[in-house]
């Protein structure tokens, strides 16, 4: 199925998945990619950007080379790599990550709190300051954060495309300002729930 045929001439492009087995299955997750490919032909959506859950859950960098065995010459579907900051040298040198992502034309997600590391200057500065470099887009989830975390990520990187997922209700008045400062500053869709606040952050921002 076309995505243009099924969702009114628009090409939806999905930031937010998921393959692989987790610890704590739930009925609704996808092992492999035919099957979230089965969901986007159901749904029309054209493309997507897809983590793996291996990366999320257990190692970083082996989920990142498993994700991207799965998904090799699928065209519909885009590698997000699992980062970590580069003092404990999991990820190897981080310039040259960052350089690979973007040869990839990926992006990256982080998960701070679970992957048990801090958001700051001193905690991280050194992976953005390659992600910047290369401008490459990070997603991360609200939930791994807070308001000041982000104001400080893009404040000081301002190349970096940052993608917020899973902002929720009640919270344009944390988002405007940000929008208003940082023309990097993206917010997912999906769970952006405020009452028109679609309509109304298209309006001042843009679509």
């Amino acid at each position: 199925m076309n995505a243009d045929s099924s969702a009114g001439g628009l090409d939806w492009f999905d930031c937010n998945a998921r393959i692989g087995p987790c610890s704590a299955p739930r009925p609704a997750n996808l092992n492999v990619y035919d099957e979230l490919l089965d969901v986007y032909d159901q749904v029309g959506i054209g493309r997507g950007l897809v983590y793996h859950s291996f990366a999320w859950e257990w190692h970083a960098p082996a989920g990142n080379e498993r994700l991207l065995a799965e998904i090799a010459g699928e065209e519909r579907l885009s590698p997000c790599l699992v980062a970590l900051p580069p003092a404990t040298r999991e990820m190897g040198p981080i310039e040259d990550f960052a350089a690979r992502v973007r040869e990839l034309r990926g992006a990256v997600r982080i998960f701070p709190a679970k992957h048990n590391w801090r958001l700051s200057e001193w905690g991280s500065g050194a992976l953005f300051d390659a992600l910047n470099q290369a401008r490459v887009p990070v997603l991360l989830d609200f939930s791994e954060t807070n308001w000041d975390e982000v104001a400080w990520l893009l404040e000081a990187h301002p190349r970096m495309p940052l993608i917020l997922i899973g902002t929720g209700y009640r919270v344009a008045r944390y988002i405007y300002p940000l929008m208003e400062r940082h023309e990097n500053f993206h917010v997912e869709s999906n769970t952006y729930t405020p009452f028109r606040g679609v309509e109304d952050f298209v309006e001042l921002f843009g679509a």
